[in-house]
């Protein structure tokens, strides 16, 4: 059994849980193994693997901001506020906001401590079932808001329909969510295209092995941070 921190720069197109079992191929089913935060399929970036009896530290890194760069596109919606969902509105009106007025916005709605309602399509549960299980089924149900804190919420980038952001915020945050409220607080629609996490409080994307190469035992085997 193996006792440390293993940083994983997750590829799109596969589950947190995707990762794992990969890991657990090279270091064998016993292993224990817990996370610091998942990651959508459509989203990449930096995902913290806790070996052993690093997972007695999971709680503590909870408390660790994470660091996101966003794409998001106005002009539409999904029903996953995202691009693995169906369109379920469009802008007919063709609006089209300028920098202020998102900057402006963000500024006014999305700093400090804020209240988030988390989407249909997401892992909290509803009576014991993942809310989106209830989604797919078709089934009506609310979810309750959840108070969040955003430190930063910055447009480095902007020429319509395209606004990437940089995100700084509290676990638990759905940057997705951040991305769709924006755009109706700007009377349209917004969704994300592309979503990468750099960095979750010091621990950065830049220290990580990529999900590509995790069938290397020896590259994976260095990687992992003793504690």
């Amino acid at each position: 059994m193996i006792d440390g921190i293993l940083l994983i720069d997750k590829e799109k197109g596969i589950t947190s849980y995707d990762v794992i079992r990969k890991v657990k191929k090279v270091l064998g089913r016993e292993q224990k193994i817990g996370h610091a935060g998942t990651l959508d399929p459509l989203a990449s970036g930096l995902l913290i693997l806790l070996l052993g009896k690093a997972t007695k530290s999971m709680n503590t890194f909870h408390t660790y901001n994470k660091v996101y760069e966003v794409v998001g596109e106005l002009g539409f919606a999904t029903d996953t506020q995202d691009m693995e969902g169906k369109v379920i509105n469009k802008d007919e009106k063709g609006f089209k906001p300028d920098i202020k007025d998102i900057q402006d916005l963000i500024e006014k709605n999305f700093l400090g401590d804020i209240s988030q309602t988390p989407p249909n399509y997401s892992a909290k549960k509803i009576q014991g079932q993942k809310a989106y299980d209830l989604a797919r089924e078709g089934k009506q149900f609310t979810i309750e808001k959840k108070d969040i804190h955003i430190s930063q919420y910055e447009v480095f980038e902007y020429a319509y329909p395209i606004v990437k952001c940089k995100i700084v915020c509290s676990t638990g945050t759905y940057v997705r969510t951040l991305i769709h409220d924006l755009g109706i607080k700007l009377n349209t629609y917004a969704t994300v295209i592309d979503l990468r996490r750099v960095s979750i409080g010091d621990f950065n994307i830049s220290e990580a092995i990529s999900s590509t190469e995790l069938e290397n035992s020896e590259e994976l085997l260095r990687r992992v941070i003793n504690i």
